[in-house]
Formats: C-alpha cells, structure tokens, sequence
C-alpha cells in the first residue's frame, strides 16, 4: 500500500491537479522532510505535504484497528481546519474511517482504496479468521459510505458487490511496475534442462509457504529435476535441506532483481491475495507465473502468462510444477514473453495515474451533477 501511495503522488507532481497530501510521522518529522524523500530538489508547486502523527500504542489484539480509527479521527480534525476547499478526499486504507462515519460531512465526494480486501476473502487457520473479522469492522462501514471506491478487479470487485456496493461506483485501479524492474529489458531465459524456480514471500501462513513445503518434500522424493530459490524471512526450523533449494533471507530490491535473472517462473501458492506486485515485478524480469487464483490475480494471469493454481490444493501445485518440469523450452519461452509484454502494455506507473487521475475527475463530475440534481 505504501509503495503504490508512493508512486501516485510522485507521478502526480507536475499536472495541473493541487495535491493535500497527508501522511503519518513514521520516520518523518516534518512536511519539508517528506517532499525530500520524493524529489531532491524540491518539491512540486503542485504537491503539499501534511504530516499527522500515528498514535503510538501497545500492541494487543486489535491494536491495528483502534490505531487506524484514532488516526483516522486526527485526520478528520486536521482536515476539517485546515483544507476544507478539497474537490475529492482520496483515502489509502482505513485513513478516512472517521470522516465517513461521521452523522453530516461536507459534500465533497470520497473515493476510497482497501487494497486486496483480504479481510473478506477465505481464512484458513483460527488466528488468519480472526484477524479478518477485526480487519471487517472498519472495512464494512467504509465501503458502505464512501461515495466510490477503487477496485483490483476479479474477485476483488465481486467482493464489493456482495457488500451491496453499485457497479457504477467501483473503478478498477491497479499497481504497476517502475524502470528499475523493466530497464534494462530482460535477456531472454536460457531454459535449459533444469527448471529454475523462484518463491517470495514473508513467513505468513496465508503465503502458502507451508503448501510449497509439502511440494518440495515431494518432489524431493520422486527425484524431480529442479531448483527453487526461496526470498524471506523463514526460519531455519522450515528449510528443507536439499542442493536443489536455495534460502536467501530477505534480500534488497538489488539483489533480488539479480536473482530473478537466473529463475524462470514465480510461484505465489497464496490462500489469499489483492493484487501482489511481487507478479508483475518478477513478469517485468521475464519470468511466467504459477500463481493462486485469488483476489485480482486472473487479471495478470491467464494460460498466455502462466498458470493459475486452486488455493490451498498442494497435490494442484504439485502436478503443476511436475509439468512445468516437463514443459519444452520453447512453450515456457512463449510465456515468459508474454508476460513482459504485458507489462509493458499494461502494467506501466505513468499511464496507471493517467488512469487513476481520469477516474478522480470523473467522479467528482458525477458527484456535482448528483448533488446539483438533489438542489430545489
């Protein structure tokens, strides 16, 4: 969420639209210090920067969400002193949560992005089911009254319908990838004998490592020819010991784009997801993508990319590497092209604010026409 916030507002410096951007004090002091960290020499006259403190609290069960509600209190005070002639409120998360529930506000119109709304998509371990329905508390209400919303697509958008929210007030929005992943353009994939596989995840059961796991532990034993690169932070306990798997730990952006030179195809086995940008970051490199068809993964993937995979089916993901595994180089070529080209013609930050730019335009035209309709 932070880094797609981060590329909007620095594509959005420079156009003809005035920018209030507000953000927390995590590691930023002042409004000056966070224009630093997007342009070094000097900000936009078209950007200002508000910085409003996060509250610091214990962490305890649903601290996340009483924080999120504190700060989205002090945003509604902020705000309500200090840019009160705003034509659209574009909210990150749970920022507008106060704001939204208030009993009468402004009509200005509020447009809203939740991201993946994971919290209403299957759990599947009691402490996942149970962080999703506090995660719920303040998404159901946000959803219910924010003017328009923005949506991955897919599964994503069929979930803000079942929330009753209208077609006409969901706009598709999506994260895209910057010049360090796509320049320079990838070399073409050797595709030799062995099949190089890669897996990035945090150690979160809902990255599916867990299912990768009992694969690999498979695969070892029917003595499949592979590699497999593993990026996070597991602990020692969960590594299989075997010369054809790779742990790495966390590694930098660097490091990382350097590995994905030497692996073909990305596996994301997750039991739940939004829109990961660890896809078309890996797609920008050339690799094709074995992923869960979760959240708005269709949306990247289809049988031209990869491959999508049932969520939560090991014996599925088994039988996909196993043919992967056996696939000619020549087919896995065919998709690893197919994949960085759709980047390049989807998935690029300057025509993804474009985008993003028309459908705020659009939605604070529609809202005036509404409330100039409502007038006697």
């Amino acid at each position: 969420m932070q880094k797609h916030a981060a590329y909007i507002i620095k594509h959005l410096g420079g156009t003809s639209h005035t920018v209030d951007v507000i953000i927390p004090d995590k590691g930023i002091n002042t409004a000056e210090e966070a224009a630093s960290r997007f342009w070094e020499n000097g900000v936009p006259d078209n950007i200002r920067f508000h910085v409003i403190p996060y509250p610091k609290m214990p962490r305890f069960l649903g601290h996340y969400v009483v924080a999120s509600y504190l700060y989205s209190r002090r945003i509604t005070n902020y705000f309500s002193h200090k840019i009160s002639t705003a034509d659209i409120l574009f909210g990150k998360g749970y920022t507008l949560w106060h704001w939204l529930a208030r009993p009468s506000r402004p009509q200005i119109p509020v447009i809203v992005q939740l991201h993946g709304l994971e919290m209403f998509q299957s759990a599947y371990a009691f402490r996942e089911m149970l962080d999703k329905m506090l995660m719920r508390i303040p998404a159901v209400p946000i959803i219910r009254l924010t003017d328009y919303i923005f949506s991955y697509g897919g599964g994503v958008k069929e979930i803000l319908m079942k929330q009753g929210k209208k077609e006409e007030t969901i706009f598709e929005q999506y994260g895209a990838v910057d010049d360090f992943w796509l320049n320079p353009p990838p070399q073409p994939k050797e595709n030799g004998l062995v099949r190089k596989f890669l897996f990035v995840a945090r150690n979160e059961f809902r990255k599916g490592y867990h299912l990768l796991f009992e694969t690999l532990q498979e695969l070892i034993t029917d003595n499949e020819t592979f590699e497999i690169d593993i990026v996070g932070d597991l602990p020692e306990t969960l590594h299989l010991k075997d010369p054809r798997i790779r742990y790495h730990g966390n590694l930098t952006a660097e490091e990382l784009k350097s590995l994905k030179e030497k692996c073909e195809v990305l596996l994301l086995p997750s039991l739940s997801e939004g829109f990961p940008t660890i896809i078309i970051e890996s797609m920008a490199r050339g690799l094709c993508v074995a992923a869960s068809d979760v959240g708005a993964v269709p949306k990247v993937i289809d049988s031209t990319t990869g491959w999508l995979l049932k969520p939560g089916d090991s014996k599925e993901l088994k039988d996909k590497m196993k043919a992967i595994i056996r696939m000619s180089s020549g087919n896995l070529a065919g998709k690893q092209l197919a994949s960085y080209q759709k980047v390049l013609h989807d998935f690029q930050w300057e025509s993804t604010v474009n985008q993003l730019a028309s459908h705020l335009e659009k939605a604070t035209h529609d809202y005036r026409q509404r409330i100039d309709r409502q007038q006697p």
